[in-house]
């Protein structure tokens, strides 16, 4: 499992290998309704706008529209993502 999360002009993507598009979208679902068991900063889910989830070629890439970047959403994917499975 490995994610690799780079800023784009419009916030953050970030691409993920060995895991399932179907698991990284209900935990980016529980993350947005306050419902996660993990590092979900409220505060910081407010300045997202939008999310797209795209699996291609064997990676799921998470597109994070809003006033965020690569350095503050990192930690948070990881705990979030692989946190869990270790």
């Amino acid at each position: 499992m490995k994610i690799n999360i780079t800023n784009v002009p419009s916030g953050v993507k970030a691409t993920l290998t060995g895991f399932s598009s179907a698991e990284v979208g209900a935990k980016i679902e529980a993350c947005q309704n306050g419902q996660c068991s993990c590092e979900c900063d409220p505060e910081i889910m407010q300045k997202i706008t939008g999310i797209e989830l795209k699996e291609e070629s064997g990676a799921t890439t998470v597109t994070i529209v809003g006033n965020v970047d690569a350095e503050t959403l990192a930690p948070m994917m990881q705990s979030c993502l692989i946190g869990e499975n270790q």
